[in-house]
């Protein structure tokens, strides 16, 4: 009851607009609890407020008291890769043996700190990959350079799963990673042109262009697919990098919360919500 009571005041500080206050008493909170997933909870907030240095401080001293527990490590290492700390959750996960579950969070939270190789590795380890785990190996392969491989996995992902917007994404990624950019518009194009309304077609499209640099028809295409789908994440996240290419960050940070809302912990959220902190 005293932790809920305490939140029940946080929220009252940040409604009222004293975010000072908030970042108070939820440092004072984190500090107090012997809990980690209320620590956790503080965290979110703070990084939800834009403390985000206060927000990384609280993980870092849970990195240094961690709980007892497969399953409550895993659940902590889980929390801190949604909140931007990569870092802090491989630590954890690097120790938490070969099951599926810790091996696909273990290759994700890998892919987000650029070690693409390692990645791939962990996720060849997965029994039972899903669509997202093969996702994930093509765009790892895309970055560190296996651009036959990755072309090979995602014709493949297309014969199994045609109308997946990110198995439709992830081809996009790996021609372009390949240099074959006029095989990724020619790609978009057919998508369209095989239904102009699809918001996932708009989406894709939105994605290539952002790749390709052309913010303003990213924002365009993103904006449609959204329009079409108010709740496709991929639409939000190019709308939101192309809003942070033309130096609208706030209206970027605004989308990306929505995105976190919608998929809490997504990383792309995450990331954009981190670089727009306190940028205007």
């Amino acid at each position: 009851m005293e932790v809920e009571k305490a939140f029940f005041e946080v929220e009252k500080a940040i409604s009222a607009g004293d975010v000072d206050a908030a970042e108070t008493m939820l440092l004072s909170l984190a500090s107090s609890s012997g809990d980690p997933f209320v620590r956790i909870q503080c965290a979110s907030t703070l990084m939800i407020i834009g403390r985000t240095v206060s927000s990384e401080n609280i993980l870092e001293e849970l990195s240094e008291n961690l709980p007892e527990g497969t399953e409550a490590l895993f659940q902590v290492a889980q929390a801190m890769r949604g909140l931007g700390r990569a870092d802090l959750a491989a630590g954890i996960l690097a120790d938490l043996g070969e099951e599926d579950a810790v091996m696909r969070e273990y290759a994700l939270v890998l892919n987000m700190l650029g070690r693409y190789e390692d990645s791939v590795s962990v996720a060849e380890k997965i029994s039972y990959p899903f669509i997202s785990d093969r996702v994930l190996m093509a765009d790892g392969l895309s970055s560190s350079g296996e651009f036959r491989k990755a072309l090979e996995l995602t014709e493949s992902m297309l014969n199994d799963f045609p109308e997946s917007y990110d198995v439709q994404r992830s081809r996009c990624t790996a021609l372009i990673s390949a240099g074959m950019d006029k095989e990724a518009v020619k790609f978009v194009r057919t998508l369209l042109k095989n239904d102009k309304n699809s918001s996932d077609a708009n989406a894709v499209a939105a994605y290539v262009m952002h790749v390709e640099g052309k913010s303003q028809s990213a924002g365009a295409f993103a904006s449609k697919a959204l329009r079409l789908n108010p709740s496709h994440i991929g639409a939000m996240e190019t709308l939101a990098l192309s809003l942070m290419d033309r130096g609208k960050f706030r209206e970027a940070s605004i989308v990306a919360g929505a995105m976190n809302e919608k998929e809490p912990g997504n990383p792309a959220a995450v990331g954009i919500l981190k670089e727009c902190n306190g940028k205007q």
